[in-house]
């Protein structure tokens, strides 16, 4: 769908009016709109329709019927509104009436609305009752007179022709939803989040929720239109909370909605505005999370009442990786201490009856670090939980490193929550205790190594076998200390050589070309190996190529085949044989990476663009699965 500019209001079009007694709210379903037109009606400003509160009394100006209402909470938004009604009243090709319900603006919003209606009888400007944007749509609703109801932010933009391809795809199968697909859009760039999922890739026509289950992964309300009768006749109404409060109506819309649509049409356009008053800004705090969480526990109900198993697959996994853990890892980066008694903090409890209700398959797929700030966080620990996430290095946090000791009682807390599998705590020691002493400059002393050892041994059973076929040297000799009670060898570890550099990697179709940094000394070990394993994922080391000295120069070559799986590969250096090899890391410099392959390769480098960075290969998939993606995501 064309996304024409948008002008200002001054320069709005004729639009189309079709007469109050020619459309009913079942004829607009059936019919196309009459095709008469009429220039936009100046009224004078002792007739706006501009009330605190509905009153009979209030003089009110008459306007086309309209087939949608749409309806606008606005709460300083004096910048942009003027570009958003704009976008809705002018790029339209449908009969509407738009319902602007300010709440509470201190800018010069509601001097802006007032000018609206007095130039646009469309345009309906109303005090909201009482506080929120929740509140501020129920009354714009119950002040409707479409037969279809739409949504929309007073800072966003409609792209043109939206309605009419969401009201074309509704009177064709009679559903009582349509959902479309929307962009983000900044100062500086504008992006799909839905690029990567196929929600919005077909059309779909009448389908319900159980068929199309992917759907509860959007819960906007702007993106979408509505059959006015079918929220009313369901009771869909926005709560008054102060963050999240679309997620359960749009749930409830979708739960009970006999039919849905979908275009793939673009019909809504975000914009992203960081700053200080911005909701984004807000959400780290106390009260945004607790909001978020208990409009959350609402929809897992909802949705557990429908008991479709496909729909918690779709649903889970959202929660647990996407929506739930951006608003806990906010909560937690935001706590200077733990949640004591005598704090009144309701996430704790609410996070745990989340994870009650959780989808087992879908909590065990995070990374191990995400389960234990999961767990953590039910506890109120959120000094350890934001440590984990500290050595994880999630998001955009550099990674730190966690001492080993803390590691262990904080693994120890979050295993007596038993919300974790023994396996994920296995995976998570290693890569946390064993692998970050294996990396110290430094031995452990005698008293931290005591220290640890008697921690590990209330759970032995964590270090009694390797992680994965391949086990380091340095993490044998850790692993088995912590099994059998042993300081000793904990005070004696420490971390191979420096980094070794490549001088130069070069990647083609299926194979990557090292040339390796060595000291002259190496020629004269027993072996020289590369190894590769997936980042956090100690269980997929593996050797991957051998390193040669050839013609002046230490050389290896990495097959796409050695690299069994899609995604990042870390490289690293084996000196020796396995049961006594030391092992160093490969760092590279950006400018010395050539890729001379085409689109279509197996393999690449991803990562920042300049500086000296571990080296990694990137698995691509093969060339027909990527082109099936691409194709799935145009339609």
């Amino acid at each position: 769908m064309a996304q024409d500019p948008v002008t200002e209001p001054e320069d709005a079009e004729a639009v189309q009016e079709v007469p109050a007694q020619e459309v009913s709210a079942q004829e607009a379903s059936a019919q196309e709109a009459p095709e008469q037109e009429a220039p936009a009606q100046e009224v004078p400003e002792s007739e706006v329709p501009v009330v605190e509160s509905p009153s009979p009394e209030a003089p009110v100006l008459e306007a086309p019927a309209p087939l949608i209402s749409v309806v606008v909470p606005t709460h300083d938004v004096g910048l942009w509104i003027d570009e958003c009604l704009t976008s809705i009243l002018v790029d339209q090709d449908v009969p509407l009436e738009v319902i602007v319900v300010d709440d509470d603006s201190k800018d010069d919003t509601w001097e802006r609305l007032t000018a609206w209606a007095a130039r646009d009888p469309r345009v309906r400007a109303l005090r909201a009752p009482g506080v929120g944007g929740g509140q501020a749509r129920n009354f714009g609703v119950e002040q409707a007179r479409g037969p279809w109801l739409a949504f929309a932010d007073g800072d966003d933009l409609i792209p043109r022709g939206a309605y009419a391809a969401m009201l074309a795809a509704a009177r064709e199968s009679g559903s009582d939803l349509v959902v479309g697909d929307f962009l983000k859009f900044s100062a500086l760039q504008t992006w799909s989040p839905t690029a990567r999922w196929t929600g919005f890739a077909d059309r779909r026509s009448g389908v319900t929720l159980a068929e199309h289950p992917t759907l509860v992964r959007n819960r906007a309300c702007w993106n979408r239109l509505f059959r006015a009768d079918f929220w009313r006749e369901s009771g869909i109404a926005f709560p008054s909370v102060p963050r999240s409060n679309d997620v359960v109506p749009m749930i409830s819309a979708l739960v009970a909605a006999r039919s849905i649509d979908v275009v793939p049409d673009v019909v809504y356009l975000y914009r992203d505005r960081p700053g200080g008053t911005s909701m984004t800004a807000q959400a780290s705090s106390e009260v945004a999370v607790v909001s978020y969480l208990s409009q959350e526990l609402l929809c897992a109900r909802l949705l557990g009442a429908v008991g479709q198993d496909q729909i918690d697959a779709a649903y889970w996994p959202m929660v647990l990786d996407s929506d739930g853990w951006v608003h806990l890892r906010r909560f937690v980066l935001s706590r200077d201490e733990d949640v004591s008694p005598s704090d009144s903090s309701e996430v704790p409890a609410l996070l745990g009856e989340l994870l009650a209700m959780r989808r087992e398959r879908a909590f065990v797929r995070l990374a191990p670090e995400k389960q234990v700030v999961y767990a953590l966080a039910t506890l109120g620990r959120a000094r350890w939980a934001r440590d984990v996430l500290a050595a994880y290095g999630d998001g955009d946090l550099e990674p730190a490193p966690m001492d080993p000791v803390e590691v262990m009682r904080a693994a120890l807390a979050a295993d007596e929550t038993g919300w974790l599998l023994p396996a994920t705590m296995q995976t998570f020691v290693h890569t946390r205790v064993i692998e970050a002493i294996a990396a110290l400059s430094v031995p452990l002393s005698r008293e931290r190594a005591e220290e640890l050892v008697e921690l590990a041994a209330s759970r032995p059973q964590w270090f009694a076998e390797p992680i994965g076929a391949v086990e380091r040297p340095h993490d044998t000799v850790i692993r088995l200390a912590l099994h059998t009670g042993a300081a000793q060898p904990l005070t004696e570890v420490v971390a191979g050589p420096d980094a070794v550099a490549l001088l130069s990697l070069t990647v083609r179709n299926t194979v990557a070309h090292l040339v390796l940094d060595l000291p002259a000394p190496t020629r004269g070990r027993a072996s020289v190996t590369l190894h590769a394993y997936k980042p956090g994922r100690p269980e997929t080391l593996r050797g991957v190529a051998r390193v040669r000295f050839d013609d002046g120069a230490w050389r290896a070559n990495v097959s796409a085949s050695a690299l069994v799986s899609e995604g990042t590969w870390s490289l690293e250096v084996w000196f020796g044989d396995d049961e006594s090899a030391v092992q160093v890391p490969l760092e590279v410099d950006r400018d010395v990476i050539r890729l001379e392959h085409g689109r279509l390769g197996l393999m690449t480098v991803r990562g920042k663009a300049r500086g000296v960075v571990p080296a990694t290969l990137f698995r691509r998939a093969s060339p027909p699965r990527r082109v099936l993606r691409a194709l799935r995501r145009r339609r």
